[in-house]
């Protein structure tokens, strides 16, 4: 896609977006890339963030096109997958995926998708990768991934509770990057039925606690496409193009792809890079 045509997809995606929640419709400008390994290889660290990672979703069990995005890592950088890792076969095939990953040598962070807990079942997700929520701190900024994938629900309650404790009291102290599976507020729905209202109060409800806590971005999955979006903060950007089939043109930023994110201080931002 080129530039001027991703241009005008995101303006008419921000629209869209504007008219659904009353919102301002924002933009993202990219900036310098940067890649340095945390103090001593753990979190915490200096008094500015400077570092890069990738970030993909919806693989689907495609082990080739994953081997591609971590065969394009830099030293240092991480990978984060926000869901649908497996195609919801079950064990063998989530414990083949992390089997993979685990082969790459790669440092990696997973949410689950809807495909990853079948019926709402985190089981096997949980023997396989472990927490469906959880954060982590890297110099000045603040990760938080988030599980907005159960059916009928979004994010549940006792996540949104966590979520807001997680965020207290952290605007202008630590950059927020927050990670989720489904796309709240998306212009267009993939799911049977689309959004059920519960999943609309509870992204809404993300999106509020994220906004509080001053988070310049939010990743997602979900849709197999690239789009960009925003009410922000947090904008959102989907990054669906791992591996599912599109379900959009690939004029509409429907290719395989991943995100190259990188944190600059408060600033965060990302590259698009095709597949």
């Amino acid at each position: 896609m080129s530039q001027s045509m991703r241009r005008v997809f995101a303006a008419a995606l921000a629209a869209v977006l504007s008219m659904a929640l009353g919102l301002p419709a924002t933009s993202c400008s990219r900036v310098r890339e940067l890649a340095v390994e945390p103090e001593n290889g753990k979190t915490g660290g200096g008094p500015r963030s400077a570092f890069s990672f990738l970030v993909c979703g919806d693989p689907h069990a495609r082990t080739d096109l994953l081997g591609e995005i971590i065969s394009r890592a830099r030293p240092h950088e991480f990978l984060v997958i926000t869901g649908d890792i497996s195609t919801g076969k079950g064990l063998e095939e989530m414990r083949g995926m992390k089997e993979f990953l685990d082969g790459t040598g790669i440092a990696y962070h997973v949410i689950p998708g809807d495909n990853d807990m079948p019926n709402g079942d985190l089981s096997v997700f949980r023997e396989v990768f472990g927490p469906d929520h959880y954060f982590l701190d890297l110099q000045d900024a603040r990760l938080v991934f988030v599980n907005d994938a159960v059916a009928g629900v979004g994010c549940p309650d006792e996540q949104l509770t966590w979520l807001e404790e997680t965020l207290s009291g952290l605007e202008g102290e630590k950059t927020v990057i927050a990670f989720s599976h489904v796309p709240p507020g998306a212009p267009l729905g993939v799911g049977k039925g689309g959004f059920q209202p519960r999943e609309t109060d509870s992204a809404r409800e993300m999106l509020d606690i994220l906004a509080r806590a001053g988070s310049p971005v939010l990743y997602c999955g979900h849709i197999h496409a690239y789009m960009l979006y925003g009410s922000g903060p947090p904008r959102v950007v989907v990054s669906g193009g791992a591996g599912a089939d599109p379900h959009l043109s690939e004029q509409s930023g429907g290719f395989h792809h991943f995100l190259r994110v990188t944190v600059d201080g408060g600033e965060v931002s990302e590259e698009v890079i095709r597949l």
